[in-house]
């Protein structure tokens, strides 16, 4: 009987002693793993910060097969497509944020938020950029991708105020949205009802902006906007601010010939911010880049309130 508790006892030590020795071994890979994950999500990161960013994306998706859940790695894979003007990519990316467990209400607003940034700019920069080249009575079929673009814009806008119901950003490009599609809508009983949401999402958007003290931002789609680009008329309640500073007559003395249009975002002090270019290339567009950024214009207000907005700078070269 001794001897049968004798080996019960070291049986009873050994299995401990291996089960202690496993749980040693895997909590030691664990925090292998982490390390490994960790510094895979740094050398993405940067990467990311020396705007290399195809590096940047293959070290994020080395961090993946590490941890395929690591919302980090996924959401700066979307935003380095975007930095490399791949917004389908991006969009994808982003998506894939969304159906990450465990994510928030607020975080999940945020993610669409972007996506409807995205969706925005892609369908805006296309549009602007066929009318900027003389395409003032674009065909149809000519915007139809554009015209897609918004309206999934639009979707995707609708979710994210449905969650945040505040959120000034949301608000703010629902209104740039539904104006951009407004401009490229023949019927005109659609066109005007479009017109009167962008109006109503833009007071939204001026409600709640006014409401909190503001900080500044970098992120410049926080603060209500419009757009005057493609000529959609803006109603009784849009005073668009004039330009008050403008490039002196020689900025372009050195370019001989062509022409140059920059989109610009006129900020609520009437300073220029991200100029982009339309139509020029090589020298023009640089300098015309660099002359609209000396721009000023008064302030624009909508409905007496001041607002940012969105319009083209042409310089014609003789």
């Amino acid at each position: 009987m001794k001897q049968f508790k004798l080996r019960a006892a070291v049986l009873c030590l050994m299995t401990a002693l291996i089960t202690t020795s496993f749980s040693q071994g895997a909590t030691t890979q664990q925090s292998q793993a982490n390390s490994k994950l960790g510094d895979l999500l740094k050398k993405g990161d940067d990467l990311y910060k020396a705007s290399k960013f195809k590096d940047a994306i293959e070290a994020y998706r080395e961090a993946l097969a590490q941890d395929p859940s690591n919302d980090q790695a996924i959401s700066y894979i979307g935003y380095s497509y975007n930095k490399l003007h791949d917004n389908e990519q991006s969009r994808i990316w982003m998506k894939k944020r969304l159906e990450l467990p465990g994510q928030t209400p607020s975080r999940k607003a945020q993610i669409l938020t972007d996506i409807t940034l995205l969706y925005w700019d892609e369908a805006h920069m296309d549009i602007a950029g066929r009318v900027a080249a003389g395409g003032k009575t674009l065909k149809p079929e000519d915007t139809l991708p554009a015209r897609k673009l918004l309206a999934d814009g639009i979707e995707s806008g609708q979710k994210a105020v449905a969650i945040a119901p505040r959120s000034v950003k949301a608000f703010n490009l629902l209104n740039l949205l539904y104006r951009e599609s407004a401009a490229n809508e023949a019927d005109s009983a659609t066109r005007d009802q479009l017109l009167t949401r962008a109006d109503e999402a833009l007071r939204k958007s001026v409600e709640f902006f006014e409401a909190v003290p503001q900080q500044p931002s970098n992120d410049i789609w926080v603060v209500p906007t419009l757009s005057v680009i493609n000529g959609t008329g803006m109603g009784q309640g849009v005073r668009f601010g004039v330009a008050t500073k403008k490039t002196s007559s020689d900025a372009l003395k050195d370019v001989k010939e062509g022409a140059a249009v920059i989109e610009v975002v006129v900020g609520r002090d009437g300073k220029v911010r991200l100029p982009r270019l339309l139509v020029g290339l090589g020298k023009l567009g640089d300098a015309a880049l660099a002359a609209a950024r000396q721009w000023e214009f008064e302030p624009t207000t909508f409905e007496g309130h001041t607002v940012q907005v969105i319009e083209t700078i042409s310089f014609p070269v003789k």
